[in-house]
């Protein structure tokens, strides 16, 4: 469902988005003649006060807020939400449908910065980093022994986009990995060596 463009409003709720200068810009840029309202104010908006900041908006960049079907009733000029973002868990997905409101969202996109984030905590808990750091801070210096990740068996619980990454990441240390899904991935397991097992052996 397009909407005339000359007649869109859109709002911004997401804080991070309205900081964003290159993201502002891109969106002024794509819609120069739109009404575009930006969460300057770093508002966290729920229930009414994040009714009454959409109320008049055709279209919305939501991030962490709540829509549901209580909300929607209350913004039948809503035509398009765009998540900026990943997951959709905040969204009523079957009261977006009903209210014929469209979904914008390309999932995955932070993908790589999430399983390098995973690498990190893996290298530093096995260093034993957040422990040394403490103990500095508190005026201790001692030696603290350490592990390698590397040749080390890795049980990833859940292997959509981000724990695929994690997987293909993991390769590089020559590490033995696991994976539990409740979705099968026979493909990729065999691309990347990836042993498919269930949560409890994963566990183990």
């Amino acid at each position: 469902m397009e909407l005339e463009v000359a007649n869109m409003k859109i709002a911004v709720t997401s804080r991070s988005f309205s900081r964003h200068t290159i993201l502002r810009g891109e969106l002024q840029a794509r819609y120069p003649d739109t009404e575009i309202t930006f969460n300057d104010d770093g508002l966290s908006l729920a229930g009414d006060a994040l009714v009454g900041y959409l109320r008049g908006h055709d279209r919305a960049v939501i991030a962490l807020e709540r829509i549901d079907a209580a909300v929607l009733s209350a913004l039948p000029e809503l035509r398009v939400i765009s998540k900026y973002g990943v997951g959709v868990d905040m969204l009523d997905l079957e009261a977006m449908e009903a209210r014929g409101v469209e979904l914008g969202w390309t999932p995955g996109v932070n993908r790589r910065s999430v399983a390098e984030l995973v690498i990190c905590f893996a290298i530093a808990l096995l260093r034993q980093m957040p422990t040394a750091h403490r103990e500095v801070l508190d005026g201790t210096w001692r030696q603290l022994r350490g592990a390698e990740l590397s040749g080390r068996t890795v049980g990833i619980v859940g292997c959509g986009r981000v724990g695929k990454d994690v997987a293909r990441l993991l390769t590089a240390f020559g590490c033995h990995i696991l994976a539990h899904d409740i979705a099968d991935y026979p493909g990729f397991y065999a691309e990347y060596g990836v042993t498919a097992v269930n949560l409890d052996k994963l566990l183990r």
